[in-house]
């Protein structure tokens, strides 16, 4: 079947509506209009603490590193050890003449160090010594030349081999600020020269140079390696920053 369409069948697009006089009027549903009068927010913000933690100012540490081991420890370290072995057998011929020359100072127990002019200090470490006893035994530790002589060379090498460790590598005594000034309230010479299985072994490991500068000594600091690294300017030895 065909099928004919004719133009003159079609209504015109721009056709006028008739005008209509009936206003529109809207009806929401009963209640509606109330509700939403009265009603509070749809949502309510709270910031987070995170959030508010993100806001606060940020603070910036600045941390001492500190400086490398110096490729003259290993020769230091040494050294000392050295020096260590000589101030041993000093003690202990030391002590063998007051055996029988004071037989009473030579059966108590006494600690010993190197102050900062050089002299050796009697140190009444287990409270075993009166104030007479105490001077006593000061007189003939310091008129020991040998003694004295050999505390004074450990004290310099230990001090050279602190100084030219770091704080975070190598053997970390870097850690510390070992000085003439403060090396008799840092290291009592009498436990370190305990020889191993001679007295009871906590006794023998506190009495380790490294553990008695860890437990008594001066922790290093920026200005304590500054004024060393001055110090050590016209040294053989570098301490490398």
């Amino acid at each position: 079947m065909e099928l004919s369409l004719s133009t003159a069948s079609i209504t015109p697009a721009n056709t006028n509506l008739t005008r209509s006089e009936q206003k529109l009027v809207t009806h929401p549903p009963a209640g509606s209009v109330k509700e939403l009068e009265n009603g509070g927010p749809a949502a309510i913000y709270h910031p987070s603490e995170e959030t508010q933690a993100m806001e606060q100012t940020l603070v910036v540490t600045t941390t001492w590193v500190g400086r490398s081991q110096s490729p003259d420890f290993p020769r230091l370290a040494e050294i000392t050890a050295g020096a260590k072995s000589t101030l041993t057998t000093s003690f202990e011929t030391f002590q063998s003449t007051l055996s029988a020359t004071d037989p009473d100072l030579a059966s108590k127990k006494y600690g010993f160090t190197v102050e900062a002019d050089g002299k050796l200090k009697v140190l009444n470490t287990a409270g075993q010594l009166s104030s007479s006893e105490i001077q006593r035994l000061t007189d003939l530790l310091n008129e020991s030349d040998d003694l004295k002589a050999a505390a004074n060379a450990f004290r310099d090498a230990s001090i050279d081999m602190v100084d030219a460790d770091s704080p975070w590598s190598g053997s970390y005594l870097g850690l510390y600020n070992l000085t003439k000034e403060n090396f008799a309230s840092t290291i009592d010479l009498a436990p370190m020269l305990k020889r191993a299985g001679s007295v009871p072994p906590k006794e023998f490991s506190d009495g380790l140079f490294f553990n008695q500068l860890a437990y008594k000594g001066e922790r290093a600091t920026r200005e304590t390696e500054a004024a060393m690294l001055e110090r050590r300017a016209a040294q053989r030895f570098t301490a490398q920053a």
